[in-house]
């Protein structure tokens, strides 16, 4: 029991040790070049001389593919009950949660078309977009996705706000349009869901220009609508940016506070180290990110200035 414990404790630290040794970093670098590599080959069997040239060698790649990525979701299932969050809780309702996480969701859609595929018969266009998800499993490896998925669980509401605002704006610009435009175009204008698409194109600023009015008061609302969609549609985009610089300056200052309890005898200990690297984790910072707050912190108490007076320096922390 103790053996198998010990096993799943370094399983779990092999796949979230955050690069510490250079077999975990040989490994999270060969995953995520074989994410690569695995949209790579759906952007080109998709060219139909070069899938059908190379149709027995795109196969077994993908069957490679899915075979490591199994493997790396059925172990970091059975390795979630590590999980500082879950610790206290039975190992099967750990894993139950851990299932429902998006970072879980994300690798098993990444699987999942592979399967489906051997028991339904799935278009293959369908299949290779199915295939393209597994770019999310990048997840796993780059921070800022945590921090984006944070932000958006936390500003949901708002931005669903801003959004739906944008739909109503969009439904009553179609609708409007297509009363004004109806008989001067009723070939562009046939329905309130073909006036849709004008609304659309014309309030995110793109203007293809396949559709145009051509009446006085179509005009006009289209000069109104460019100028509404301008700042509407953009609103989700910039709440979602604001959101997410703020929360990577509290998760900074957080760990900003660590660093300052661990730096009180003036050095970081091995002990604290490992301390602040947990706390690193948890908030979703890397350990560059790590070292260069350390180092920042260091500079601060090291700082001194001279005085105004005698031109000797003076330490700012003695000085305060």
């Amino acid at each position: 029991m103790t053996d198998s414990r010990t096993f799943r404790q370094r399983t779990y630290e092999f796949l979230d040790g955050e690069g510490r040794s250079a077999i975990n970093r040989s490994f999270n670098a060969f995953i995520i070049l074989l994410i690569m590599a695995n949209v790579v080959a759906v952007v080109l069997e998709s060219h139909k001389p070069i899938g059908e040239a190379h149709a027995e060698n795109f196969y077994i790649f993908e069957v490679f593919s899915v075979l490591v990525f199994t493997i790396e979701y059925i172990a970091r299932v059975w390795s979630s009950v590590e999980m500082p969050i879950y610790q206290g809780i039975p190992h099967w309702k750990a894993r139950l949660k851990y299932l429902f996480t998006p970072l879980a969701i994300i690798d098993l859609l990444a699987i999942a078309p592979f399967y489906l595929s051997l028991f339904f018969v799935v278009d293959l266009r369908y299949l290779r977009m199915l295939r393209m998800l597994r770019l999310l499993k990048l997840a796993h490896y780059f921070k800022g996705f945590d921090i984006f998925l944070s932000v958006l669980s936390k500003e949901i509401v708002a931005i669903a706000s801003a959004v739906l605002m944008v739909v109503i704006l969009v439904i009553i610009s179609a609708s409007l349009m297509y009363t004004l435009e109806k008989e001067a175009q009723p070939e562009a204008f046939n329905s309130i869901p073909h006036s849709i698409w004008w609304a659309v194109v014309t309030m995110t600023t793109v203007g293809y220009g396949d559709v145009t009015p051509v009446t006085l008061g179509g005009r006009l609302l289209a000069s109104l609508i460019m100028l509404l969609g301008v700042g509407i549609v953009a609103l989700p985009a910039g709440m979602l940016a604001a959101r997410f610089g703020e929360e990577l300056q509290i998760r900074k200052d957080r760990m900003r506070a660590q660093i300052l309890h661990a730096l009180e005898d003036g050095k970081v200990h091995d002990w604290e180290r490992e301390e602040l690297e947990q706390v690193a984790k948890e908030l979703g910072l890397s350990l560059s990110a790590l070292d260069h707050l350390i180092d920042l912190q260091k500079a601060q108490q090291n700082a001194v200035t001279k005085c105004p007076h005698c031109g000797k320096p003076i330490d700012k922390n003695r000085a305060n």
